[in-house]
């Protein structure tokens, strides 16, 4: 209902209406601020990969080896498909239909003559200089095609009878003309009238079931669904993207003795793994081919109480012939530690396998040293019985062993050096009585400096050596300060501040360090290093630094007699351990001593400003103090006049 519905409403008893036009504009704004935000998140990731190029910097990070380059690849086809994703594409959908229904309510907008105000010279279809006898004249033309009784089929004949009647009142009767000149219609100074946005075919009795049954479908329906999704989803996965419910068994497994094989079997058996399931049979076949081939490789290696060998023993012992039930990420996890090659058929199951860990590592570390800080002692009742066991460094330490070992695709008895190719690869070719050189000693020392052993072919050691610039060379600096400077003997009371800084000297200033360098990693990761504080074996402090940038820090402010009571001297370790390399971990101790506070004596010292503050009045008193001055000002004046009186 537009503006001369609404002025022609003749006391119907209506206390609102349903206003159609009001209900577009309404419904045009509404899908306006909807549309935008959907606009832009649909855009946004295009925009920045293809115009800003966002992933095209964050790839050029990727080193150059030939495994790094074929995860590049792999990455890129997978960003590739994230656009075809059911959320993505869902919300695609969404948008062309929301423009679709915003360019239909643009195309029933009320055209501008239904919104422009009451013009009786419209109404009569006269020109503003017609005469008294021609308006007369167009009022009876007119009044005969809009009588209700010659329309008694259209619902508003009588509305426009009205108002052509009004119009032709406001032309004959001067007190009504100036009244519509002064209040824009004739019957002179109105009351607000209130409306709502909402179609006028929700009044007929035809659509009212209609209506009722789309609203109980949206609040009973379709909104508690939407509510009871985003619930589920709210508090089911961790800062890592990993699911919560994973937290009772990491409770149950993780030890202070940790041992790589314990790590594989609290990652497969993790919500994420477990569900792995095989789709052909082809892929069935080829597992069973390569638990055989893991099983000769344990055996070589002399692994004991190994878990594939143990279940396929098992299974020999049953009555009935079963089909192997080893967990599927088990063997794919192994397989990837003892450097097997993967069938083409379970590729896909693989990387995708050894794509998570790091995660969930990263989940396994933070629940350690949560427990470790919080209850120091974990207990569960098993068997009728309490157990207990201590979380500590050596736990976290172990767990993101297991971790280099993943991201290197090597297995803990290796040897470091094997994260470089040649090493891992050829060097049996030509190694005979020598020996192999120490990665660290490799790394870390200066290009200028680093050594090859004699027996290493010319042909590779160009390749070599660029291949252990790829591993960060890093410089550690810890620095114990107080926040006070101004302190010359330290107490335990004070606050101390431990400043840990991380610097990659092989990454030219300027410049985003690269991503980690793996032969053997199934995807593009990020350098990270956990830092861990100890005090007498308890973890104290922990920090997870990674990002593009060349220098790190992370710093931690305490009181030590918060934390150990009377103690005065204190030896901490520092642990720098990286999540993705082997033999680049960093043990430094950090000693300083702090008297107790009885024991020295500090002058307490003001400053100047302050001194003058407390010699000034405080504000409520700066305000009475002139008020009882002037009284008594007025009381010593109305003394001396009664003394001069007197004489």
């Amino acid at each position: 209902m537009g503006f001369k519905e609404a002025f022609t409403r003749q006391g119907d008893g209506e206390n609102l209406l349903f206003d159609d036009d009001a209900f577009i504009y309404f419904a045009i704004s509404i899908l306006t601020l909807v549309i935008l935000p959907l606009v832009y998140s649909v855009i946004k990731p295009l925009f920045t990969t293809y115009v800003l190029g966002e992933n095209k910097r964050k790839f050029a990070r990727v080193p150059k080896s030939c495994n790094d380059q074929q995860n590049l690849k792999l990455a890129k086809q997978e960003l590739r498909l994230k656009w075809l994703t059911t959320g993505y594409v869902f919300k695609i959908i969404i948008l062309v239909a929301l423009l679709l229904m915003l360019n239909a309510s643009i195309q029933s907008l009320p055209n501008a003559e239904k919104i422009k105000g009451f013009d009786p010279y419209e109404i009569l279809e006269i020109d503003p200089s017609a005469t008294e006898q021609e308006i007369r004249k167009a009022y009876r033309k007119i009044s005969l095609k809009l009588h209700p009784d010659k329309n008694p089929d259209d619902p508003q004949a009588n509305q426009k009878f009205i108002l052509l009647t009004k119009a032709y009142e406001c032309l004959t009767d001067e007190d009504k003309k100036s009244l519509c000149m002064k209040y824009g219609n004739p019957d002179g100074q109105q009351s607000l009238s209130v409306g709502i946005a909402m179609p006028s075919f929700l009044l007929k009795k035809e659509n009212r079931a209609a209506f009722l049954a789309v609203i109980f479908l949206l609040l009973l329906v379709v909104v508690p669904i939407i509510v009871l999704y985003e619930l589920r989803s709210i508090g089911k996965y961790d800062q890592n993207g990993i699911m919560l419910s994973n937290q009772e068994k990491f409770e149950r497994g993780l030890e202070e003795n940790l041992l790589i094989k314990k790590g594989v079997e609290l990652s497969s058996c993790s919500d994420e793994l477990c569900r792995l399931r095989l789709k052909t049979e082809q892929q069935a076949i080829d597992l069973e081919k390569l638990v055989n081939e893991l099983k000769e490789e344990a055996e070589l290696r002399k692994i004991q109480k190994f878990e594939i060998t143990e279940a396929l023993e098992q299974s020999k012992k049953q009555k009935k012939k079963k089909r192997v039930t080893i967990s599927i990420a088990m063997i794919l996890i192994y397989a990837h530690l003892f450097g097997k090659p993967i069938p083409e058929s379970v590729k896909q199951l693989y990387r995708s396998t050894i794509k998570i860990i790091p995660k969930l590592v990263n989940s396994m570390v933070r629940l350690a040293f949560e427990f470790s800080m919080k209850y120091k002692v974990i207990q569960w009742r098993q068997r009728g019985r309490f157990q207990t066991k201590f979380m500590g460094a050596r736990c976290i330490n172990n767990i993101l062993q297991f971790s280099q070992c993943i991201v290197q695709g090597m297995y803990e008895t290796d040897n470091p050096i094997n994260q470089i190719d040649f090493f891992a690869t050829k060097a049996k070719d030509y190694i005979k009585k020598g020996k192999m050189p120490v990665f660290q000693e490799l790394v870390q020392k200066q290009v200028d400096q680093r050594i090859l052993p004699n027996w290493v072919p010319e042909e590779f050691k160009e390749e070599i050596m660029n291949e252990i610039n790829m591993f960060p060379q890093l410089d550690i600096k810890q620095e114990v300060t107080v926040d006070d400077e101004s302190i010359v003997e330290q107490c335990n009371e004070d606050i101390f501040s431990i400043k840990i800084t991380l610097t990659r000297l092989n990454t030219p200033e300027g410049e985003d360090i690269p991503f980690a360098h793996s032969n053997r990693f199934t995807y593009v990761k990020e350098e990270g290093w956990h830092i861990l504080i100890t005090f007498q074996n308890e973890v104290f402090y922990y920090s997870f630094l990674n990002g593009s940038n060349r220098v790190q820090t992370t710093e931690f402010k305490f009181q030590p007699k918060m934390y150990f009571g009377d103690v005065v001297e204190f030896e901490f370790i520092l642990f720098v351990i990286s999540d993705c390399y082997r033999g680049l971990d960093a043990e430094i101790p950090i000693k300083f001593k702090a008297k107790k506070a009885s024991q020295i004596s500090r002058a307490v010292e003001y400053h100047k400003e302050d001194q003058e503050l407390d010699k000034s009045l405080p504000f409520i008193q700066s305000m009475l103090f002139p008020m009882q001055n002037k009284v008594e000002d007025s009381d010593s004046e109305d003394e001396d006049q009664s003394k001069k009186d007197d004489e």
